[in-house]
């Protein structure tokens, strides 16, 4: 191994340690997601030719608003079908499912302003190359922590029966509840219909408790991501200058209100981005070296990344033995910071190290097993090869 890979996997865990045990969880919105941003700040500081902390807003808690939208529907229209009003039923149960599919599959602010306005705040540090900036390098993590999800803590074995399950009922009641209205021959039996989908509500009903108020201590997901970034950058500060490549470290805030650090920075520097050549790697979930792989898809597979740009990720990455795979993200999985740079057609991809499907997630992730006893020495070490060597890499490529 390079000598320089255990120094810095070294700092990466202690630094995650020191963070979650001065600020412990770090909700976007609060204190404590305020005072991690502050801490980061700090290092970035000291290892950057520029360093800002960029301020933006988030409603708190709107991101996962639509799960009890749709609970308090289904349980109305399940009343309105007894009263022989199916129209009713079928209105409230359409409406759930646009704002699921605006909400979570595509990440749209539908119900930000019904939600508490929160301050959060973004960390970013440059790095200026010796010469002539021709490309420019982002990578990047995330210090807010996630909330609790109740249904990865108790039978998470269930998980995809209890939240795959409760949505695939609500799209099938919103297609009964309009046939009963328009079909006279469905009609005839909606007492049926009303005690199966009386019945359903068991299941339905408990994803009002899909997500505590509380956070996990977020050391894989996703602190550990942001201090490889510090790492990273620290390298290219001090020990190898890069010619022609600016390097940016970035710690978003708020990716677990729905992207909105991601969102909020695309947004302010989307001419700066576009300027010049630039790629984003971003980091997320890093648990255990034999699950790593790049995205070539995010936000539930609607945003598609450069296939080429993965593919010379891995490449580069086999040279130096780190081997990874590649794969689309998993519908109703979620998304990553970097769907936000890829839907601005900015090449971005993001590295995981857990598999990612709803049937089988690693045990810490979204619950209070978050923490760096969980996080594999070996995950840190392969992505700080991997984004060092690439980095290196392309600066070569473009210097020639």
């Amino acid at each position: 191994m390079k000598t320089y890979l255990k120094a810095y996997t070294k700092e990466v865990f202690d630094q995650t340690q020191e963070i979650i045990d001065k600020f412990g969880p770090r909700l976007a919105g609060d204190k404590s997601s305020h005072d991690a941003a502050d801490y980061i700040y700090n290092e970035f500081a000291k290892n950057s030719d520029q360093v800002q902390k960029e301020a933006f807003h988030i409603h708190q808690g709107a991101f996962l608003g639509w799960i009890r939208i749709l609970v308090f529907n289904y349980l109305l229209a399940i009343v309105f079908m007894w009263l022989d009003l199916a129209y009713i039923s079928a209105i409230l149960l359409i409406a759930s499912v646009l704002i699921l599919v605006l909400q979570f599959f595509l990440y749209k602010p539908l119900l930000d302003k019904f939600y508490p306005k929160k301050d959060a705040y973004n960390v970013v540090g440059i790095i200026e190359p010796k010469k002539e900036v021709k490309q420019q390098i982002i990578v990047s993590g995330h210090h807010d922590s996630a909330r609790i999800f109740n249904f990865l803590t108790h039978q998470p074995k269930l998980y995809n029966l209890r939240t795959t399950g409760s949505i695939a009922l609500v799209i099938l009641m919103s297609v009964v509840s309009l046939l009963v209205f328009l079909v006279p021959q469905v009609e005839s039996i909606s007492m049926y219909i009303s005690i199966f989908f009386s019945i359903s509500f068991i299941l339905v009903g408990q994803m009002w408790f899909f997500a505590s108020k509380k956070g996990t201590p977020g050391a894989g997901d996703n602190l550990v991501a942001s201090m490889i970034a510090l790492s990273v950058g620290k390298h290219f500060k001090h020990v190898n200058p890069l010619n022609h490549t600016r390097v940016i470290m970035i710690s978003f805030d708020a990716e677990e209100e729905g992207l909105r650090g991601a969102r909020a920075y695309v947004k302010k520097h989307k001419d700066e981005l576009k300027a010049t050549p630039t790629y984003l790697l971003n980091a997320d979930c890093l648990y255990d070296e034999k699950e790593l792989f790049f995205l070539t898809s995010d936000l539930n597979n609607f945003v598609q990344f450069d296939d080429d740009f993965v593919d010379e990720i891995l490449n580069v990455a086999e040279t130096q033995g780190r081997f990874a795979f590649k794969q689309p993200i998993a519908f109703l999985t979620g998304g990553t910071d970097a769907a936000e740079f890829a839907k601005e057609g900015i090449k971005a991809t993001t590295l995981i190290g857990m598999p990612w499907t709803n049937d089988n997630r690693n045990q810490s992730y979204h619950t209070i097993h978050d923490t760096l006893e969980n996080v594999n020495e070996d995950v840190v070490v392969y992505a700080l090869d991997m984004f060092i060597s690439y980095i290196k890499y392309k600066d070569q490529k473009i210097g020639k």
